[in-house]
């Protein structure tokens, strides 16, 4: 049983070992389909938890490395963590029987529902859901440009759910038929053909404007900021910031021009500029940007006076025009809690002294920005994995999201993968590419099907220079968002009532 746990770890970045997906869940379905009640809540819990361990166990790390707090309570609430947020399969262990006995003999289909909608419904963080693990293969996954990940997690399921039903069949247990195997893995068939006939269409369909669309030459700048170097760099001025990116960034437009080729555009990570780009210390980016005519697009903290003569902060982006002028300032909508803000400070008693990295305000709204083919949003380190504000910071025009982030906090762990993965899922779920600058890396160049054509390593100075090709393929998903996923819960909603209805008559 927990092998279906902590076989979640291999199954994600940076190791995506997806082949073992399709039977992963066949050992905790095994226990799930002999349990009940109690027994089913603590068996779905133990994998849920485990799960969540084997997946997010560098948040221990990070916390301790974020927040300044020992060890011992950062791992203390990594285990609060995963036991939070792995109920979820809890909540599916104990459901398991009851949908199966009221779906009878095409059970597997319910089950599958059964477990998108639960894991739809598990308020997460980092938005992980199953199906996002097969990012990397857009032959099946450009499904989810109608069905949203959801659509491809119950797909997941259900190729799990039809081994077991295999498994009881062979081991002669009653009530289990050849024929409701033939016909549930007949129908499994169907559905994966159907979701990989309408990825090969969307290919397709993202070939031919990729053909008809302009080029943008772009450089993504990781300078391999630790946090420890971000300290060296405070100690040294704001200005030393610049200089780091500037040396890489003349270096990389000097050998451009050596091969005869111009770079269009710049794009530095969040945070590289410890102010706004028009301040004196940052004299030098405006004198890179008319000497080079490249535009630069970056992260920088802005500060100004608030309407109480308080100093405010935001966490932004800016886009510097080729002539050194500035357009209209991006604010990160979604803030870190204890990194970028304290949430319930001033409510809460003894929040108010919780030490924190920054402390900014949210900004209000997602500005779009035009530069050449690029109709372009920024998105700021995690608001580019939450797939409700992407959508809705999209709008209908846009064909390029442009992340800039730190992953610092997280050192040399599988976080920098992981991240990348839901931002990347983004691509496929709207059909546009993405750039991505980080500090430390993986910095990446993401095309409209997802698909990571360009990236850098980890903790080392790089850049990427590469043509892109800004495009959108629209996609139902943009339009309908988690549908299907509804779909799922109210599925399930119907299902238990009759199984509790059926389990009462029953009984009486």
């Amino acid at each position: 049983m927990l092998f279906s746990g902590i076989v979640q770890a291999a199954i994600s970045p940076p190791l995506g070992w997806i082949w073992l997906h399709p039977l992963a869940w066949v050992p905790a379905f095994f226990v799930f389909s002999h349990s009940s009640g109690r027994r089913a809540l603590l068996a779905g819990w133990i994998v849920g938890t485990s799960a969540q361990l084997a997946i997010f166990h560098w948040l221990a790390a990070t916390v301790t490395r974020y927040g300044d707090i020992p060890l011992p309570l950062s791992l203390l609430s990594l285990l609060l963590f995963a036991a939070v947020t792995g109920f979820y399969a809890a909540v599916f262990a104990w459901g398991f029987a009851r949908v199966r006995r009221v779906a009878a003999a095409r059970w597997p289909f319910a089950v599958a529902v059964w477990f998108a909608a639960v894991e739809y419904l598990n308020p997460q963080i980092f938005g992980y859901l199953q199906g996002v693990a097969w990012y990397q293969v857009p032959e099946l996954f450009l499904v989810s440009a109608v069905t949203g990940v959801s659509g491809v997690s119950f797909l997941v399921i259900l190729c799990n759910a039809v081994a077991l039903q295999a498994l009881e069949v062979a081991r002669g247990k009653q009530g289990e038929t050849r024929r409701a195997l033939l016909v549930n893995a007949a129908g499994l068939v169907a559905l994966l053909v159907t979701a990989a006939g309408y990825s090969g269409a969307r290919l397709d369909a993202i070939e031919r404007a990729e053909r008809d669309a302009a080029p943008l030459r772009v450089a993504l700048v990781q300078p391999n900021h630790t946090i420890e170097r971000r300290r060296e760099l405070q100690q040294l001025g704001r200005e030393a910031f610049a200089a780091d990116m500037l040396a890489l960034s003349r270096a990389a437009r000097e050998k451009s021009a050596a091969a005869g080729e111009r770079i269009d555009v710049f794009v530095w990570p969040e945070g590289a500029l410890r102010a706004d780009p028009s301040q004196v210390f940052n004299r030098s980016v405006g004198d890179f940007v008319r000497e080079s005519g490249s535009e630069v697009w970056t992260g920088a903290n802005h500060h100004e006076i608030g309407l109480k003569g308080t100093s405010v902060s935001h966490n932004s982006a800016f886009r510097i025009h080729g002539d050194g002028s500035l357009d209209r300032r991006y604010d990160k909508n979604i803030l870190v809690p204890f990194g970028e803000y304290v949430p319930l400070e001033g409510v809460v008693p003894g929040f108010d002294r919780i030490p924190t990295v920054a402390s900014f305000e949210r900004g209000d709204g997602v500005p779009r920005y035009v530069s050449g083919p690029a109709r372009f949003v920024f998105l700021i380190c995690y608001e580019a994995i939450r797939s409700t504000f992407v959508r809705r910071a999209l709008g209908d025009d846009t064909n390029l999201i442009v992340n800039v982030t730190v992953d610092a906090w997280y050192g040399d762990t599988s976080e920098q993968s992981q991240h990348l993965m839901l931002a990347a899922a983004q691509s496929a779920l709207h059909g546009l590419p993405l750039l991505r600058a980080t500090t430390t890396g993986i910095s990446a160049i993401v095309d409209a099907r997802g698909v990571i054509i360009a990236r850098t390593g980890t903790f080392t100075p790089e850049v990427i220079v590469r043509e892109i090709r800004p495009v959108r393929v629209p996609a139902p998903y943009s339009t309908w968002g988690d549908v299907l996923a509804w779909i799922f819960v109210a599925s399930s909603a119907a299902l238990l009532v009759v199984s509790t209805s059926r389990l009462r008559r029953a009984r009486a």
